[in-house]
């Protein structure tokens, strides 16, 4: 598996997000298929979900966050990129979801107060991280959570189109795709961790 050696800083991230963002419908096309099957392979996490509130960290164009939102009796996103952010509303406005809202966040300094959500998910955005940042940023948003942290992203099995995706993004694909997550698990506490693979996409459920 060849090596990505092309990495973005986080400032340098955020500002190709905004301006990545007004592209982003082809992608929300292609990924939005694969979501829906996710949410469809994972009852338990949304089993009376219709009471709880969840928060997307990283939400993007809130993609995920707006397929949460019929599910969840509240959910928030949180993004970087204002550009990301602006798209993000624009979507809610167009579909009429009232029960989603969106603010600008970084997900390296989450600032919600612990315990503030029942479940946090984070998608297809954790691999853009080295392993170190990926194990602080694990152990924040499991602070935040009460119950679990779902982390949904690339699966185990290098694509060469993905890769190439994921230079141009600057991301640590070739390594977060090699990681022992169930390690991760442990050392921030999770007392029951959930790896499976769903629409060729990795799920990982981080619980309390």
């Amino acid at each position: 598996m060849p090596s990505l050696m092309h990495r973005r800083s986080h400032h340098s991230m955020k500002r190709f997000y905004d301006w990545v963002h007004r592209y982003y419908g082809s992608i929300e096309e292609s990924i939005g298929p694969a979501l829906d099957s996710i949410i469809e392979g994972m009852p338990s996490v949304f089993a009376d979900a219709g009471s709880k509130t969840a928060l997307d960290y990283a939400c993007g164009s809130g993609l995920l966050t707006l397929k949460l939102a019929r599910r969840f009796s509240v959910v928030d996103g949180r993004d970087a990129s204002t550009g990301m952010i602006g798209r993000a509303m624009e979507r809610a406005n167009a579909l009429s979801v009232f029960n989603a809202s969106f603010r600008a966040g970084d997900i390296m300094e989450p600032d919600e107060a612990p315990g503030s959500y029942d479940i946090v998910f984070v998608s297809f955005a954790l691999h853009l991280f080295h392993p170190d940042v990926e194990r602080e940023i694990l152990r924040k948003l499991f602070a935040i959570a009460t119950e679990a942290v779902v982390v949904i992203d690339h699966g185990r099995r290098w694509s060469a189109k993905t890769a190439l995706i994921e230079w141009i993004e600057g991301s640590y694909y070739d390594r977060f795709i090699t990681l022992d997550f169930n390690a991760m698990a442990n050392e921030i506490g999770a007392s029951r961790f959930v790896e499976t693979e769903i629409a060729d996409s990795l799920v990982l459920e981080f619980c309390k």
